[in-house]
């Protein structure tokens, strides 16, 4: 140890390690004194003279008093002594982890998630000295992606989870898997992939370990992903699902949820009630102008007028719409293309006729009428008195 070091004294580690707290503190107890003198004080402690395990207690004790200072103080100096640390990133490894969780937690306090989510992920998970275990590295990774996710930063989340997914077979914890499923349906829905979204949130609004709220609020998020989801079959079965959810009758956009599955066209009126309930990211405008929420309804009212027509001008479709023939034209082309809608566009007579085909529920019933009169013409081959009689007694 250094005699040229004022902060030391006494000949033991220990002894060095006490004097250079007790210096500390003294800087502590005034404020100015501490922002004066506490980057000199940290180089002094980094000398080469100064063994690393003295060097570690000591910021180990200073790690704790800064702790307690204001958020916007404790920010301040948790960053001065990363800094300095991270230069020897090997010898002050848990120093460094324990300052970086620190700043996470204050600035996701702070609602500065973007901070918050960098700071964790400076953490060196897999090339630690430390072996941290698969549940511990899993927990981080999904942590660090649900801020990423809060910050509205969906690409660098998408990093997180993926590294999460190569983790998470190899985890037995239920909790975390739960917590693996709510961050890939966030950020299915971030990616406005909203019917593969609704479908996660809906089985996630069923997980027995997430509380009655917790549930509740997953339900709703996957009645919203839905309505705004691309119109077509698969969007039209989950509707059919959820409105099935006694549930769902307590939320305000029940009423909502209830006209797009029964195929109603929804009003202007109707739009800009629900809009009120939608997330921030759910509310943005796509590449033709249209918001997410716009083009949504658009494609399902495009789908309600194709059960109500067998064919219609293009001209007289676009008012129904509310917007250029144009780009009337455009959507029902991309709606037959997709096969989420059955027609074909006269360019030249400028109509659009569709194509009416049975659904699934009449001809399961076509399938049941044609056994009972096969049953019937049975009985009328083995016992025409007994089948003439019945018929006769049902006015048949």
């Amino acid at each position: 140890m250094t005699s040229k070091l004022p902060i030391f004294s006494g000949s033991s580690p220990e002894e060095h390690i006490q004097s250079c707290c007790d210096y500390f503190d003294s800087l502590f107890s005034s404020p100015d004194t501490l922002n004066a003198k506490i980057s000199s004080f940290i180089e002094s402690i980094l000398i080469d003279s100064v063994s690393v395990g003295v060097s570690r207690k000591v910021f180990s004790h200073v790690i704790s008093r800064i702790k307690s200072l204001p958020s916007d103080l404790c920010l301040e100096y948790c960053t001065t002594l990363t800094e300095a640390l991270k230069l020897r990133l090997m010898s002050f490894e848990d120093q460094i982890t324990e300052l970086n969780q620190h700043m996470a937690d204050l600035y996701e306090a702070k609602r500065d998630f973007s901070k918050a989510a960098s700071n964790l992920s400076a953490i060196p998970l897999e090339n630690s000295q430390k072996n941290y275990s698969k549940a511990f590295t899993t927990q981080m990774y999904l942590k660090i992606a649900h801020l990423y996710l809060e910050g509205r930063d969906s690409n660098q989340a998408e990093i997180f989870i993926n590294r999460a997914s190569l983790l998470i077979t190899s985890t037995t914890e239920p909790d975390l898997q739960v917590r693996y499923k709510l961050c890939y349906a966030k950020l299915l829905d971030f990616r406005k992939k909203f019917l593969e979204a609704a479908r996660r949130y809906q089985e996630l609004s069923l997980e027995p370990r997430l509380s009655v709220a917790e549930q509740n609020e997953l339900l709703r998020h996957s009645i919203l992903c839905a309505i705004i989801a691309p119109a077509g079959v698969h969007r039209s079965r989950l509707l059919s699902s959820l409105i099935k959810d006694e549930r769902a009758q307590h939320f305000i956009i029940h009423g909502m949820l209830r006209n797009t599955q029964l195929g109603h066209l929804i009003t202007l009126q109707q739009v800009n009630l629900f809009e009120k309930e939608l997330e921030e990211h759910q509310q943005e405008k796509l590449p033709n102008g249209m918001t997410i929420l716009e083009a949504a309804v658009m494609e399902h009212n495009l789908l309600a007028i194709s059960h109500i027509y067998k064919s219609i001008k293009i001209d007289n479709l676009a008012q129904l719409l509310r917007v250029p023939a144009l780009q009337a034209e455009t959507v029902v082309g991309k709606m037959i293309a997709e096969q989420r809608i059955s027609g074909s566009i006269d360019q030249i007579d400028q109509i659009i006729r569709f194509d009416i085909k049975a659904q699934p529920w009449d001809e399961h019933i076509n399938v049941v009428c044609n056994k009972v009169n096969n049953v019937i013409d049975m009985l009328n081959q083995f016992e025409p008195e007994f089948t003439k009689e019945r018929l006769q007694h049902y006015g048949c």
